[in-house]
């Protein structure tokens, strides 16, 4: 199996903390690489995932063998999205080497099931958490160390 590791984290970034974030993504990716790690797995939501992609992407320029894989928890996930993240979404998922997607409707818990699919199929999380004990960041990066998977968290 591939090495491969998995994004998560909070859907709103504040925007004076994105270039750094930007950064840590960037770097993160590289370091990885160096692990042996060549597959990246994005749950594709707001925020921190699109974020993270999009460095897998500007990090690809460089390493063409690193593999993008996004995890799509429903096909029509971008529905309610503002035009400008409905435009990176389907950017992304344009230049993405893999596309996954898990349901074709939206069904109460696919978001976790999303996120349970990519802790399945991974070695390591980079998360973006600010430690708040709910929601699907909280979920993932809990079972992932029960799953006794490294974590690095960027916040």
């Amino acid at each position: 199996m591939t090495k491969s590791v998995t994004f998560t984290g909070h859907r709103y970034i504040p925007q004076s903390k994105r270039n750094d974030l930007c950064a840590k993504l960037e770097k993160a990716v590289m370091e990885n690489y160096t692990k042996g790690v060549r597959n990246f797995l994005c749950g594709m939501a707001v925020g921190f995932d699109l974020l993270a992609a999009e460095a897998v992407l500007k990090v690809k320029k460089e390493l063409p063998d690193i593999i993008l894989t996004a995890v799509v928890p429903f096909r029509l996930q971008y529905e309610r999205w503002t035009e400008r993240d409905k435009l990176r979404y389907h950017f992304i998922i344009s230049r993405a080497d893999k596309v996954v997607v898990l349901s074709e409707h939206y069904y109460n818990g696919c978001l976790l099931r999303r996120n349970d699919y990519m802790l399945s199929h991974c070695n390591g999380v980079i998360a973006y958490y600010d430690g708040t004990p709910k929601g699907g960041t909280y979920y993932t990066v809990r079972k992932a160390r029960q799953m006794k998977l490294p974590v690095l968290n960027l916040f």
